[in-house]
């Protein structure tokens, strides 16, 4: 990001920014709100909360990354929307 200010604010700036806002985003989602490092949004019962909190269980389940689940950093399969789809309706 600097050297990209340097010149304008070049594409390296943008590189640079766009990175920043990935790992803020990693750090909100990922430590805070999946893991709860800091107890905020803990009792939330939103469907797509809830399936992405158990995709990123069923990913963390395996040690080995041969037999780990893959998913998106924001993206969850059905199958974890489907679990909790019967959770709204009640």
């Amino acid at each position: 990001m600097y050297f990209g200010s340097l010149k304008d604010y070049n594409y390296l700036f943008y590189i640079g920014l766009g990175i920043m806002f990935y790992g803020m985003a990693y750090f909100f989602v990922h430590d805070i709100f999946i893991h709860q490092r800091f107890k905020f949004l803990s009792k939330t019962n939103n469907r797509y909360f809830l399936a992405l909190r158990r995709a990123h269980k069923q990913h963390h389940k395996h040690l080995v990354k041969e037999e780990g689940e893959c998913f998106g950093f924001l993206y969850v399969p059905l199958k974890y929307f489907k679990m909790y789809s019967n959770n709204e309706k009640t």
